[in-house]
């Protein structure tokens, strides 16, 4: 639905490149993609007891889009609107006033700092997020209990999941 807020254009342009919810079926629990399954369970709306309640909920279709593929259409959405980014550029500090806000960066390849003008910050710098902190904003919870990481990489593995497909493995090696 955010996606549609920002325009079916941009919507229609995820689900060129995202799975399908239909693909999306079921998170497997494994001891590898070869190995034994622990467990499975039925996810993303694929349930009989959700999936009914999940189509009549939005007129968007749930669907995945892996960060790698959102991020640059975000971007380009964002750009072609009129906002200026600059990539490699890390948030120092920032200063709110009535008119705006004033953040300065750093220029991770030159190492330059630089302060930019704007009328609102957006932190999109995660859970562990500075431009939260330094706004004074708290999270509930604790943090930092989990981690994960993005590896892509390109390779044919339906010998090791086509009898079991899923759009997310969770490899579990007690």
């Amino acid at each position: 639905e955010v996606l549609r807020d920002l325009g079916r254009d941009v919507e229609g342009e995820a689900y060129m490149f995202a799975t399908h919810q239909d693909l999306m079926g079921e998170n497997v629990f494994c001891t590898s993609l070869a190995g034994e399954e622990i467990g499975r369970m039925k996810s993303w709306g694929r349930h009989p007891l959700s999936r009914a309640e999940h189509r009549l909920s939005s007129p968007s279709h749930m669907n995945d889009l892996p960060q790698t593929l959102m991020e640059p259409l975000l971007y380009k959405t964002a750009c072609s609107r009129g906002t200026q980014s600059r990539m490699s550029t890390e948030y120092i500090s920032h200063v709110q006033d009535a008119k705006g806000v004033t953040a300065t960066c750093r220029d991770r390849l030159t190492g330059k700092e630089l302060t930019v003008r704007s009328r609102y910050l957006v932190g999109a710098d995660g859970g562990n997020s500075k431009v939260a902190e330094d706004a004074g904003l708290t999270f509930e919870g604790k943090m930092g209990v989990g981690g994960s990481m993005n590896i892509l990489f390109k390779a044919d593995l339906t010998r090791y999941v086509a009898h079991r497909p899923s759009v997310l493995y969770w490899v579990i090696q007690p």
